[in-house]
């Protein structure tokens, strides 16, 4: 009955290695879940300065603009 044995071992060696290839696997997961938790976090803050950098562009532009205003208005009234 070698061949029997035989046949045996080889199921547990392959049993041994998809268990190995499984535990990887779960791993291997694990850590993907993980980056894209992180991911999301620093997008979602990325979105947030974006969004505060066009509200204070905004801000800027309608500064401007006043400033534009006013100096032309002063040069209306003084020509």
């Amino acid at each position: 009955m070698p061949d029997m044995q035989e046949t045996i071992k080889q199921m547990q060696d392959t049993l041994t290695v998809v268990v190995g290839i499984q535990a990887r696997q779960a791993e291997l997961i694990k850590g993907h879940g993980e980056w894209l938790q992180e991911h999301d976090r620093a997008m979602a803050r990325h979105d947030k300065e974006m969004a505060e950098a066009r509200a204070a562009g905004r801000e800027t532009d309608k500064r401007i603009a006043e400033l534009v205003s006013a100096i032309g208005e002063l040069i209306r009234q003084r020509g």
